[in-house]
């Protein structure tokens, strides 16, 4: 069979037969050979107009070979003589390509390869042979070297061959290849194959298809993109300078080819959980080609959820700077703009249609011409874009030192604030809570402050509308010890303040007066107000619309309070985490499961912490604080602008007699809108199988044993690699709903490590997830987050109280004319001021960005 998968001079349905057949096999972690019943390969099939769902299938095949114009023979390092198909060259480099045209047949291989048979198949049969031998076999057949055959990709890859045969291989291998079992024992050949795919794609001297196939030469480039993609598992057994090479290689497809961006943004935002070092000493070539392509606005969500990546790993940003500080907020307010003039344009036109149209394609299927793409998706994928940019902001101001916050935030500011078409300057709400989120950090870093216990009796308590926060002094009359509690959008901080008293000289002469006895104290008395008046103002002249506003201590306004203190301070989410143990594919089985296994339970440990429900204080998503009716504890993870609650129904209580269909499980997790499948059944997931109108995204697990090398690298060869022992990597794969648009970096299967796979799968959840809110309001409004919430709260308060006999936000500054002045000037020039009214304060019109930026006085 690999003899005549190698040989060009067979009939080409046998050769490809042939093919077809070593490209399905896989292996166990003992290397008991198997067959794949269906490959994962639709995606790429389709980019190569290989499915019956194709935009333009082939009905016919130009039997062009695409080959090199003098191909010669060379030795093999195997040892066998091989002809010119089998061999290497050892400059790994292509020449110049040639065509032979052969003419017009039907295409050799199309998916599905049989019509009307089920899909639903079982997707290995086992045979009792070996890949390689971890001990004495009794006989020479018992053991299948697949080196050969890695000898046949690479110089089918290098060389040329037949179209049916080049892209077949195109389409199969990073499959393949994602079976590391099946590979790793022959790491010489695939350092080769590595070497020979990086240097195709950073020299674009790789095989064009024929013209007349109508595809181009970036959809052979995305097919060895994927295929280096796949190849980042490999990095432990590769030199560092090739790993190197690897992220280099991505960075060129980034902008080459048309439809390779987002396939590289993908693979670096593996590369940044998996190769965490190399990204940090790429890190300013990465960001240089993010700041390039801000105007391929097809690239945004999946530029942004790289950031988004990022600013969690500290490993890969270590020495990240000032500039590329700057550069990365610059990137962000970049999609702003973006997404700005989209909503301009769509208000301006009497049919809206953005003109930074977003294509849903995430670089495995045709690209979609933006003409094409409805208004409706671009208007909640834009929605979405502008959700992330300001995320990433706040996740990246906030992973900065606090030595270095300060530095960002007039720059910051200013491209925050914008004016539109009349020239009003618009610091909208989502500007606003980032502007007070780093009005609140700058120059803090303790985290979150905690209410201490006051005996209310002992207090008098005063609420104060301030800017945009709500204040509540409450002082103790006796001691002067002052409690203050500053509710913000951002966060509520709570303080506290006393004067430092010195005794009274003993020649101090002392109030004798017959008061009551709280008078008798030596020290004085002080009032909330006197607090406020230290803190807060000066006696110097205040604007009336900057003054506090005096809160009254009423039902309405203490409700409004409560109201305010009942929304979160993080966003909030939650996502499904469920177990399929061996051989289980129906519903009812899988959450009935209660016993898992070590690899999910460590893998929940790295997804959060392990928490009680009981009397919990946080918000969990529904699961029951009082009875344990949900279970005793669940996982949560929290920072300080999110937190994720995981609905995990292996730690749900189980009721075969009560509860035979598993219902109160199912109530959690069937209105997840993303749920974490942990598959060890042994069998491809369904999407269906947990039927639900809002489980949008599934991101399915698979894990892999793999018996792996001890040594990097095999001393020859011919020399078999000495084995270490099993590790565990993992198949990640996002799958939608057919409704929702693909924006994850995972449309297609990516191999990780045991250690990285609980951070890149809770990010790629919480990314998921805010799409999610963001597609399941469209056509009822905008998702509003937390912290715009709760600037909203505090806006009300402020409408309804700011024309009271404490407020008045008439006029500048609210002391009349020079009559009811009674001739006296105003401070400012004439009885007209001509600043404006900005985010419940007062700005200069010349001065506007100025006058907002705190660091230039605190």
């Amino acid at each position: 069979m690999i003899a005549t998968a190698a040989s060009p001079d067979v009939f080409l349905g046998n050769r490809l037969a042939s093919i077809k057949l070593l490209a399905r096999l896989r292996c166990d972690c003992s290397g008991n050979l198997q067959f794949a019943g269906m490959p994962d390969t639709q995606g790429l099939a389709s980019l190569l107009l290989r499915t019956e769902g194709s935009n333009k299938p082939p009905q016919f095949s130009n039997r062009v070979s695409v080959t090199e114009d003098a191909p010669t023979s060379r030795s093999s390092r195997s040892g066998v003589k091989q002809n010119p198909a089998g061999s290497h060259s050892n400059s790994r480099t292509p020449s110049v390509v040639g065509e032979r045209s052969i003419g017009q047949l039907p295409p050799l291989w199309m998916y599905p390869e049989h019509h009307g048979s089920s899909r639903d198949v079982e997707p290995l049969e086992t045979f009792p042979v070996k890949t390689y031998a971890t001990e004495p076999v009794l006989t020479a057949n018992a053991v299948v070297h697949l080196s050969l055959w890695l000898d046949i990709i690479i110089d089918v890859l290098e060389k040329g061959s037949d179209w049916e045969i080049y892209s077949y291989v195109l389409v199969h291998l990073p499959s393949q290849l994602t079976n590391m079992s099946l590979f790793l024992p022959h790491l010489a050949q695939l350092e080769i194959l590595h070497d020979v795919v990086v240097f195709q794609l950073q020299k674009s001297q790789f095989f064009e298809p024929p013209g007349s196939s109508g595809l181009k030469k970036g959809d052979v480039a995305l097919c060895l993109y994927h295929t280096l993609t796949v190849l980042i598992a490999y990095s432990e057994w590769l030199p560092a300078q090739k790993v190197t090479d690897t992220v280099s290689t991505f960075l060129v497809g980034m902008s080459m080819w048309d439809r390779t961006g987002k396939c590289c943004i993908h693979a670096i935002t593996l590369c940044c959980h998996e190769l965490p070092k190399t990204v940090d000493r790429c890190l300013p070539h990465i960001l240089a080609k993010m700041s390039q392509i801000i105007s391929q606005s097809h690239l945004a969500i999946d530029a942004l959820e790289l950031l988004n990546h990022l600013a969690r790993l500290p490993a890969a940003y270590q020495s990240i700077g000032e500039e590329l500080q700057r550069t990365i907020f610059g990137i962000c307010i970049g999609y702003l703009r973006h997404v700005r003039d989209a909503r301009d344009t769509a208000g301006d036109a009497a049919n809206p249609r953005s003109t930074n149209r977003l294509s849903r394609v995430s670089g495995d299927s045709a690209l979609q011409s933006p003409s094409g793409q409805p208004a409706e998706v671009d208007k909640d994928l834009n929605e979405y874009i502008y959700m992330l940019a300001y995320q990433i902001i706040t996740h990246w101001f906030l992973a900065i030192s606090i030595e270095d916050r300060a530095k960002h935030v007039s720059w910051i500011l200013k491209n925050l604030a914008w004016k539109d078409k009349t020239g009003k300057i618009i610091l909208e709400e989502q500007s606003q809570v980032t502007l007070d989120m780093m009005y609140r950090t700058a120059y803090l870093d303790l985290g979150e402050t905690m209410r201490p216990s006051i005996d209310e009796k002992l207090t008098i308590r005063k609420t104060y509308l301030r800017g945009w926060s709500i204040v509540t002094i409450e002082t103790i009359h006796a001691s002067g010890l002052t409690y203050i509690t500053t509710r913000q959008a951002s966060g509520t901080t709570f303080g506290i303040f006393q004067q430092n008293y010195q005794p009274l000289p003993p020649h101090h002469i002392r109030h004798e007066a017959p008061l009551r006895m709280e008078y008798r104290d030596p020290k004085p008395k002080i009032y909330p107000s006197h607090v406020l008046l230290n803190l807060a103002v000066t006696p110097a002249p205040i604007p009336i619309p900057e003054q506090p506003i005096i809160l009254p201590d009423n039902e309405l306004v203490q409700r409004a309070i409560s109201t305010f203190d009942r929304i979160d301070t993080v966003d909030g989410h939650k996502a499904g985490v469920i177990y399929i143990p061996v051989g289980k594919r129906e519903e009812q089985d899988i959450l009935a499961t209660r016993v898992t296994s070590d690899k999910f339970e460590e893998f929940l440990a790295g997804l959060g912490t392990k928490v009680e429900l009981q009397g919990a204080t946080f918000n969990t998503q529904g699961l029951d604080r009082t009875s344990n009716m949900d279970g005793t504890h669940t996982y949560a993870w929290r920072d300080r602008v999110t937190e994720i609650v995981y609905h995990v129904p292996t730690m749900m209580p189980t009721d075969g007699e009560t509860d035979p269909q598993c219902t109160n499980k199912k109530r959690h997790v069937g209105n997840d809108f993303v749920n974490i499948i942990f598959n060890e059944s042994g069998l491809p997931f369904r999407f269906g199988t947990f039927a639900s109108a809002f489980n949008f995204v599934n991101i399915v697990i698979t894990p892999e044993q793999v018996h792996v090398p001890l040594s990097p690298r095999p001393s020859s060869d011919e020399a078999e690699p000495e084995y270490s022992g099993y590790r565990d990597f993992f198949k990640v794969q996002v799958m939608w709903d057919p409704s929702f648009p693909e924006t994850s970096p995972a449309a297609i299967p990516k191999i990780v490590t045991a250690s990285t796979l609980p951070g890149y799968v809770r990010q790629i959840t919480l990314n998921a997830s805010v799409f999610c809110f963001v597609w399941s309001n469209r056509g009822e409004g905008e998702y509003i987050s937390s912290w715009r919430s709760r600037l909203r709260e505090i806006n009300r308060l402020r409408k309804r109280y700011e024309n009271t006999a404490t407020s008045a936000s008439e006029g500048y500054p609210g002391m009349g004319s020079a009559k009811d002045r009674g001739g006296a000037k105003s401070y400012v020039e004439g009885d007209e001021w001509k600043g404006i009214h900005l985010a419940n304060g007062l700005a200069e019109q010349d001065n506007i960005l100025f006058n907002l930026d705190f660091t230039r006085f605190a």
